[in-house]
């Protein structure tokens, strides 16, 4: 039996079909981590150590400029990384090759002398002794702005070794192409758990970048040490607030959505579509041209038939109905089955593996369609032979849920094509 791949395995036990996961922050979540403290701290390190190579009086400037561009990251074909390097290393006349082990060295070194500005907190360690007890996936969803090295290191000065880590992944700004709070960031690390079918929730103290942009996909959050005076009435009502001590009695709430992703704003369908492409690339990765192929018991379609699948509408169905919504007034939109495709077209046989650049190309140019719409544009009126009276928003929302439905597919079938070998 072939061993399944890191990035489809849990740590510690066998997850439930409907367990919970748990996303929750790094800084002033598990951590006490004061940024006003170690933010300067952190930069007078950094400059300390790159400065045989350039003065701090350049460096510093250019590090939060890099930063900012990856914070307002949108193209998903590069990860953060790649953002920042392409917006640090050649603005100081820097080469990567050169400076890059001097900076692994400063996160395996002079970054531990950070640990003194932090602190740990003891109720988060039992609120992951809880969750881990019962069987939730847990990930560390911190803004992905540092190498993995260095929100490891965090970690361990929270008290989660590497020996005894409880986390199914930490993001960082190796795998993340989106940060907060870019919705498609949350719609990113749940697309590599193949957007989970039972409860998810978010943990996190900041309202603007760990409760609202999860809400947009209709994923629950509970804000830690939050302010009520800091809500709106409606958001009194929706939000939950507390200490850590309160969040286990509010997890035993959580309601089982059984699959179903309440998309409930513009931004969280768009961060969606954005993530999507990246997903899917995530997940095929590296496969096998048997596994690209595979079919399961559950499943009568390969990965190959669902990209293609996936392509074919995006070009074929998706981006004409949104030119014809947009260029016409009330139109009426006639249902397709797509499914007959599938055989018609032969994907299995006369596609190959590329599908994912070419899908990745054409929504690209959907999005940026997309993005320039107006709230008016997003509201314009159509009539669908199977819907009835909808708006544009509404049919771009299907085309989200479209999505999650073809990678919890591909999921199934790679995990499946794994354990099978």
């Amino acid at each position: 039996m072939r061993a399944l791949p890191s990035r489809f395995k849990y740590y510690g036990k066998t997850k439930p079909l409907m367990s919970v996961t748990l996303l929750i922050d790094l800084d002033d979540t598990l951590l006490i981590n004061p940024l006003e403290k170690f933010m300067p701290a952190y930069i007078k390190l950094l400059s300390n150590k790159l400065a045989p190579f350039v003065a701090p009086e350049k460096m510093v400037p250019q590090l939060l400029a890099a930063t900012d561009c990856m914070i307002k990251a949108i193209d998903s074909t590069k990860t953060l990384e790649q953002t920042f390097d392409e917006n640090f290393y050649p603005v100081l006349g820097l080469e990567k090759s050169t400076i890059e082990p001097l900076i692994n060295d400063f996160y395996q070194n002079e970054f531990n002398d950070l640990q003194k500005v932090t602190s740990i907190r003891p109720e988060a360690l039992r609120l992951i002794e809880y969750a881990v007890s019962n069987n939730y996936t847990i990930i560390v969803a911190t803004n992905p702005l540092f190498p993995q090295t260095a929100m490891r290191s965090r970690l361990n000065w929270a008290g989660f070794s590497n020996e005894k880590f409880p986390f199914v992944f930490v993001t960082s700004y190796e795998m993340m192409h989106f940060s907060k709070p870019n919705p498609a960031y949350y719609a990113e690390i749940l697309g590599r758990l193949g957007w989970p079918r039972g409860p998810i929730c978010m943990v996190g103290n900041s309202l603007k970048e760990d409760i609202l942009p999860p809400s947009t996909l209709g994923i629950p959050g509970f804000w830690v040490d939050g302010k009520i005076e800091k809500l709106n009435e409606l958001q009194k009502r929706a939000i939950p607030l507390g200490s850590l001590n309160e969040i286990i009695p509010w997890l035993e709430t959580l309601p089982n959505p059984e699959g179903q992703i309440d998309l409930k704003t513009v931004q969280g369908v768009l961060g969606t579509l954005r993530a999507t492409p990246v997903v899917l690339n995530y997940l095929t990765e590296n496969l096998s041209e048997s596994v690209w192929r595979n079919k399961s018991e559950s499943q009568d379609l390969s990965v190959l038939e669902l990209l293609n699948h996936l392509l074919d509408v995006e070009s074929e169905i998706n981006t004409p109905r949104i030119e014809l919504v947009l260029s016409s007034e009330n139109p009426f939109i006639a249902g397709i089955d797509s499914d007959p495709w599938i055989i018609e077209r032969q994907y299995q046989t006369t596609r190959t593996p590329r599908v994912i650049s070419d899908f990745a190309s054409q929504r690209q140019n959907s999005i940026e369609r997309l993005t320039a719409l107006s709230e008016v544009e997003w509201m314009r009126p159509a009539r669908h032979s199977f819907f009835g009276p909808t708006t544009l928003l509404e049919l771009v929302r299907f085309i989200a849920i479209h999505d999650i439905d073809h990678i919890r597919q591909v999921y199934v079938l790679i995990t499946a094509g794994f354990k099978n070998k």
